[in-house]
């Protein structure tokens, strides 16, 4: 599947945001090395207790794919997705549905806004915000097709889709 290796396990983890290490309380549905796996926000940690526990989902992984994408200039990159997991389908429970999914700030998803105060500051956070808007549509379009050329759906979930769910409060 063009998975990588995981961050390394001895690495400090910053409580300050929310990062730190996930033991699964399910290790058998966990693809891969259950010991160690890193989330980096408290969205990703409310994500992999919910992929653990929900009996709907069969497996599951955290930054285990790897997903070449090409930037404007022709260099190739590589992406991790957040998750990979695999559930039975609410329709239909004989159709197992294999998703990728990225957890991103919905702000991350939309187009940035130009600031009608132009000052140095604010002019160098917009075109920061508008570089990491373009990185993240390269990746989620290379995304996109590596999923449909296996059968898997991408899905882009961010803290609006996580509090409807009750996924997170």
């Amino acid at each position: 599947m063009g998975y990588h290796s995981k961050p390394n396990r001895n690495q400090n983890t910053s409580k300050k945001y929310n990062q730190g290490f996930y033991t699964p309380i399910n290790p058998q549905k966990y693809i891969g090395n259950p010991v160690g796996i890193a989330y980096l926000s408290l969205w990703e940690l409310h994500v992999m207790q919910y992929l653990d526990t929900n009996e709907k989902i069969l497996k599951w992984n955290s930054e285990e794919i790897t997903i070449v994408w090409r930037d404007l200039q022709g260099h190739d990159h590589r992406y991790h997705p957040d998750f990979y997991y695999e559930a039975v389908n609410p329709k239909n429970p004989d159709v197992i549905d294999k998703v990728v999914m990225e957890v991103k700030p919905h702000a991350e998803t939309q187009l940035p806004v130009r600031p009608k105060n132009e000052s140095i500051k604010s002019l160098t956070s917009y075109e920061y915000k508008i570089r990491t808007y373009m990185k993240n549509k390269f990746k989620w379009s290379a995304a996109k097709d590596w999923c449909e050329k296996r059968g898997f759906r991408f899905i882009i979930v961010t803290e609006d889709h996580l509090k409807k769910a009750n996924i997170m409060k």
